[in-house]
């Protein structure tokens, strides 16, 4: 069995990040990794940061770099950005093969009870939703956006209908309880699991879930054309803060 570094040894009150930052991004067709493509300006991956930044209950963010990169390369990337102050607290960590890897690899340096997991590429969080999945008073918080507007089908050789209102998209930053996530990384076979709180459910067998609403405009950027709504996105933002 794996021994992490760690064992919630961090301040009572803070809680950690794992930043993914490792995707390779093949999907978005720019021959880099997409947290690296600029939007107003900036790399994709800063915007979130600048969030983090500005909660206090945000502790140390173990940034999970491509394979590839190194240390000191990421630093570099983001000092630019941020003061001292915040710089000293981002942990840059390298990732694995799959996401699920990368996100074992942070697990190791989480200090706190619990940990948040987000995504470099969902650029459009805010302080004011980031801090609701955080002080939700729960061991397993997922935001879910019920805004489908599309017809739904499951497609396996016929067209099965599915009901908007039951339906949901996933998003992150997710909260977990620290022994929980580490417990599920250890002891579900490996798979390649793109969401956490898919890997948590298949450990506990339907533990409960407490459910926050999502954001609208908290995209995952995969694709050329999310890259092109992003970039709206950000004007429209922008454009109403002048």
């Amino acid at each position: 069995m794996e021994t992490f570094v760690y064992e919630g040894r961090g301040e009572p009150g803070l809680i950690d990040v794992i930043y993914l930052s490792g995707g390779q991004g093949k999907r978005a067709k720019l021959g880099y990794p997409k947290q690296f493509a600029r939007i107003g300006g900036k790399p994709i991956m800063i915007h979130g940061l600048e969030i983090l930044q500005q909660i206090e209950e945000i502790n140390n963010v173990i940034l999970v770099y491509p394979n590839g990169m190194s240390k000191g390369e990421v630093k570099a990337l983001i000092s630019p950005y941020f003061d001292s102050n915040f710089i000293g607290r981002v942990r840059p960590t390298p990732g694995g093969l799959t996401r699920q890897e990368s996100v074992f690899n942070g697990l190791k340096w989480v200090t706190t009870s619990y940990v948040l997991i987000a995504e470099a590429v969902r650029p459009f969080i805010t302080v004011d939703f980031v801090k609701d999945v955080i002080n939700t008073d729960a061991d397993f918080v997922v935001p879910v956006s019920v805004s489908v507007s599309s017809v739904l089908s499951y497609v396996d050789g016929i067209i099965n209908y599915i009901p908007r209102d039951f339906v949901g998209e996933v998003q992150t930053p997710q909260k977990f309880e620290t022994k929980m996530l580490r417990r599920a990384h250890v002891e579900v076979p490996t798979n390649d699991y793109s969401d956490d709180s898919v890997l948590v459910l298949k450990m506990t067998k339907g533990i409960s879930t407490v459910l926050v609403d999502g954001l609208e405009q908290n995209i995952k950027i995969t694709t050329p054309l999310d890259l092109v709504i992003a970039e709206a996105i950000y004007n429209d933002q922008y454009d109403n803060k002048e």
